[in-house]
Parts: C-alpha cells; structure tokens; sequence
C-alpha cells in the first residue's frame, strides 16, 4: 500500500529497509527513521514473505510509510532497488533490518549536503554491538580506497552510515540485484570510480548501530560471499574498463579474496578450512601472505575464534568495570 510521506514538500531522504525474520530486531530499526527529527523523510520497508510476526510490526507504522509490502521477493538487494527506483528524496540510503539509526543522524547528514552542493556522498562511523544490543566495537568511517576495496575485498565504510545523492546514483546506476551478498562492496567500488576529488564528506560521528549476531549473512554464507567477490573482481577485470593503475592489481585482488575467506572461516570456527584459504592465497600470490595483513590473519589462526572472542570479552568488560571505577572515583573524590 502507497502511503504519503511526511510533509508535502518533497522528501530530503529515501530510506529503504529491506527485512526478512527479523522481527525481533525490526521496530528499533523502524522507529530509528521515523523518529529522526528535523528532516524530512521517504520511508520503504519491503519484507520478504517473514513469517515471524515482521508484517504486523511493518503494518503498525504503515502511516508513516510512503510504501510497505510482505511478501516473497528476489532478496535483500531486491527490496533496495525497488526502494531506490520510486525514490522522489534528493539523498537515497537502505537500513537493514537489524541494523538503526541514532537519534539525529540524518540531521547531521543533511547538513553536511546542505553546505557543500558538490559534495554527492556522506559518510559516518557506526557503532558496533552484539545480539543483545552491547557494544563492542566502533566502524571508523573511511573514504572509498579503491586499491583498498580491490585487494582486500574489504575496506567499506559501515553500510548503514553512507548517504548518496539520489543524482549520483542516478548516473552509476542502482546496487546489482544478481549479488545477494557483497551488493554494498559493489557498489562503492562503482561509486569509488566515478567519484572526483572533494566529492565525499567523510564524519567520524556516530550515525547508525550495527549488529553483529549470528543471524547476519556475514556469518553464514561465507563460502557465497568469497564467491560473490571474485564474481565482481572477474567481471571488473575482464570488463577492461578499470585505470590502468587497478589493471595491475588483479593478481593481488584474487588473492586477497581468499584472505578474506580465511579470515571469515576462522570466524565462522572453521579453523581447517580457514588454513586452506590462507594457502591457496599464498599459492596465487606469495607477496599476499608475506605482508602485514597475511602474516596477521596467520596468527589469528592460531587461536580458535571462540577462545579469541572470549579473551575480547573480558577485555572489553575489565575496561568497562575500571572506567566505572573512574567515574565514581571522579563524582566522590575530595572536594
């Protein structure tokens, strides 16, 4: 059903979340866009057939959506580009189910476009938090590095916190509906490529949450991701139309695609299979294996993830409990 939007001018933001049995996760992501204040928003959340409750959550805020639907569809990168095809928002960006916004976010995004018109891309760090919504980690927010992006089939800023213009993807073109895992990868390489000096403001402030649990597809289709990669890298390469400067790169970019997988089967527990990407990275590129990240991800792969984990865990609590300790220190020390 096609709601209005809020406002009758048109939208500054298009926000797309696409959601599929995530109930448990999916108001707070809902509530984080239609609560944003002080700008003007286009909403879309386009479920994929849930069973678990997620249309009647959806049907609740049906009001304040311009567009809804619950039913089967092609995926997650599916439901974005529908989002994105009706977009009428000057600046366009998708908000995964799991995922939220802070509070006054796309304030501060549209400031940022607002005092700069050749700006066409903002960028923001997130916050990182486990199931149970406790953090541990921040994602800095960083530029699109190409040679970055191409080698270690990684480098992307945090998804939930890039904003673009709805003119610049207009002209790159929307996220390649056949990729169903690496889409964002993707596309920040195309809009990497396009891209000229001085065009992205890139902010270190906080402007969404990202939740890293179980559920998530980096964690259980590890094996389609890396394959998804050398998919897109094949592609690229094979296309021609890369500077010359990247040509050069493809050894090392196939390489690091099995870097990556090691790293994520080593996540994933899956410590035997995690060696055998190490090595098959090494047998495409020694060098690959011999630098900082490779000799890195090796000892890394000494130590079981879980063990690994469970050593962060208590880190991070052991520093939660001094700073604590810190501030009861501060408010009941002498006068």
């Amino acid at each position: 059903m096609r709601l209005g939007w809020r406002m009758n001018r048109p939208p500054q933001f298009t926000i797309v979340t696409p959601a599929f049995n995530q109930a448990q996760y999916l108001e707070q992501a809902i509530r984080s866009v239609v609560e944003q204040k002080d700008v003007r928003i286009e909403y879309f959340v386009f479920d994929g057939g849930s069973t678990d409750g997620s249309a009647a959550i959806i049907a609740k805020y049906a009001h304040v959506l311009a567009d809804w639907s619950s039913a089967p569809d092609a995926g997650q990168t599916d439901a974005i580009v529908r989002g994105w095809g009706k977009a009428c928002g000057e600046v366009v960006a998708w908000l995964n189910s799991d995922d939220y916004y802070v509070a006054g976010a796309l304030a501060l995004v549209a400031a940022e476009f607002e005092r700069d018109n050749q700006i066409q891309v903002v960028i923001g760090a997130c916050r990182m938090v486990d199931e149970r919504g406790t953090v541990i980690g921040r994602k800095y927010a960083r530029e699109f590095n190409l040679h970055t992006l191409l080698t270690t089939s990684g480098g992307v800023p945090g998804q939930p916190a890039v904003f673009v213009r709805r003119s610049l993807a207009a002209a790159v073109g929307l996220p390649d509906a056949t990729l169903h895992y690496v889409m964002d990868w993707e596309y920040w390489l195309r809009l990497g490529l396009h891209l000229r000096p001085g065009q992205v403001r890139v902010m270190q402030a906080e402007l969404a949450v990202v939740r890293s649990w179980p559920g998530t597809k980096t964690r259980t289709g590890v094996e389609a991701i890396c394959r998804e990669h050398r998919f897109v890298l094949e592609r690229m390469f094979a296309a021609g139309t890369l500077p010359v400067e990247l040509r050069a790169l493809r050894t090392a970019a196939l390489a690091g695609t099995h870097l990556k997988q090691s790293f994520l089967e080593w996540q994933a527990g899956l410590n035997a299979a995690a060696w055998r990407s190490l090595g098959q990275a090494r047998k495409i590129s020694a060098a690959s294996v011999a630098g900082r990240r490779g000799f890195g991800l090796w000892l890394r792969l000494l130590l079981p993830y879980r063990l690994h984990n469970w050593l962060q865990t208590l880190k991070r609590r052991f520093m939660a409990r001094n700073a604590s300790q810190l501030e009861t220190i501060d408010e009941t020390g002498p006068v």
